[in-house]
């Protein structure tokens, strides 16, 4: 009697834990089954009733609670006269945390005019058209009271890896006496110094850190609050994003 009552009470505990695994736990299992190796970050009930958002590297994705059923891209809130991003707001919460994390030593910045007003993250490519168009208008953003900092995203290092490419051009840059004016070369097309010797760049690290923080173009320009603000803007329209105006 003594061993039926035994493994009676040891069967309750193993099927009341597959028949009352939370949805948190069906909705994990499912993605690793689907997408073996799968980082998920967190995964807590979504805005969508039934469904829950799954952070993921760079990403938010919505999961019903079976795990049956994927929706990918912006829950979009209606509230009265306002339509409100819930997907933004969730990464940009998100981003908080790593944007306070740069070391801004590691970052080509161009400092604000007086006591910055704003603090703007960009993530740059040397070789891009608006990337080159935007830091055009960084003078200007740097008289509104506007310091801009540079981080490195080479879109070519997939292809050709951080030590080729644009990434080897970023590198010198960041290894360069005078970074800042470097860039300014770089992004005008012209040839820049040699740099320094010994110097580790940090590109890949930077380049890593973008896809964390989901980026998939550039310029990606991000405020203090881990809002996404835009690719290209002007100094106006970033004054006017950032409150400024």
């Amino acid at each position: 009697m003594r061993l039926f009552k035994t493994t009676f009470a040891l069967w309750l505990v193993v099927t009341a834990g597959v028949a009352f695994a939370g949805p948190e736990d069906v909705i994990r299992s499912k993605l690793q089954q689907a997408v073996p190796g799968t980082d998920i970050k967190s995964i807590k009930p979504a805005a969508l009733p039934g469904f829950y958002e799954v952070s993921i590297p760079g990403a938010l994705v919505y999961v019903s609670a079976d795990g049956q059923f994927v929706l990918q891209g912006e829950l979009l809130q209606l509230k009265g006269k306002q339509v409100v991003n819930l997907t933004e707001q969730a990464q940009a919460s998100a981003r908080v945390g790593l944007i306070r994390a740069i070391d801004k030593r590691q970052a080509v910045v161009f400092p604000a005019n007086g006591k910055p007003k704003a603090v703007i993250t960009v993530f740059t490519d040397t070789h891009c058209g608006y990337c080159r168009k935007l830091h055009q208008e960084v003078p200007a953003m740097n008289k509104v009271g506007i310091e801009v900092r540079y981080l490195a995203y080479p879109r070519d290092l997939p292809r050709v890896g951080v030590n080729a490419g644009t990434g080897a051009e970023l590198a010198n840059i960041w290894c360069a006496s005078n970074p800042e004016q470097a860039m300014t070369l770089a992004k005008q097309g012209q040839a820049i110094p040699a740099a320094r010797k010994g110097c580790k760049a940090p590109i890949a690290e930077q380049y890593a850190l973008g896809q964390q923080m989901g980026v998939t173009g550039t310029p990606a320009i991000f405020d203090e609050k881990g809002r996404q603000l835009g690719g290209y803007l002007t100094a106006k329209q970033a004054a006017q994003r950032l409150g400024l105006n």
